[in-house]
């Protein structure tokens, strides 16, 4: 009698994702993923919303695609978005994680981005949001506070904010470069002592 091997989900050294469509339904059933559609490369494309909050995980369990609703991995202990979704049309929930970079985020998130406490620096790989932006509990947050919540800017600014490349190697920040970024938008200047406390500043 040939005995099926259970799919191990969890994986200490980096994603584990699915090598079979029989183990990405296997995941997509522990996690109560519905309304899938699983895709040449395995990954799934969702027209719904995905839950994957307060699991444990270490990583995500799934390459995601598309995801129709809102997309939730909060309340976990991710240090990497590798296998996120490349378009959420809802909400991106990935607050309260061990998140050191968005690199693996979506590129398009259609309503709000929830990143609080996690252990960002920096902001490279931020996505198009069309909702507003959360992100207390980051130490970029030190440099981004006088206009993160500007509700009707978030965005843009944040866009902005990358484009001049204040933050090098994700722990220095480029004084001339803040200071330019702050002048040209109108901005106040956040507090560079208690920047100083984490980041190298170069003027």
């Amino acid at each position: 009698m040939k005995h099926i091997k259970p799919y191990k989900i969890f994986e200490s050294n980096g994603p584990n994702f699915p090598t079979t469509r029989e183990e990405v339904i296997q995941v997509c059933e522990k996690y109560e993923i519905k309304n899938y559609t699983i895709n040449d490369d395995l990954s799934i494309y969702v027209d719904g919303n995905v839950n994957l909050t307060s699991n444990g995980l270490e990583y995500l369990p799934l390459k995601f695609n598309y995801v129709g609703g809102g997309f939730s991995c909060s309340n976990n202990r991710l240090k990497t978005l590798e296998g996120g979704p490349q378009t959420v049309n809802g909400d991106f929930n990935c607050h309260s994680n061990l998140l050191k970079t968005l690199e693996g985020s979506p590129k398009t998130v259609g309503g709000y981005f929830y990143c609080t406490d996690n252990k960002l620096k920096d902001l490279e790989y931020f996505p198009e949001v069309n909702g507003n932006v959360y992100m207390r509990g980051n130490l970029v947050n030190l440099l981004i506070y006088t206009f993160v919540d500007n509700k009707e800017t978030d965005s843009f600014l944040i866009e902005d904010f990358v484009d001049y490349e204040i933050v090098r190697n994700g722990d220095t920040v480029m004084l001339d470069r803040l200071e330019t970024f702050i002048r040209d938008n109108n901005l106040k200047m956040p507090d560079l002592e208690e920047i100083k406390k984490h980041y190298k500043i170069i003027e």
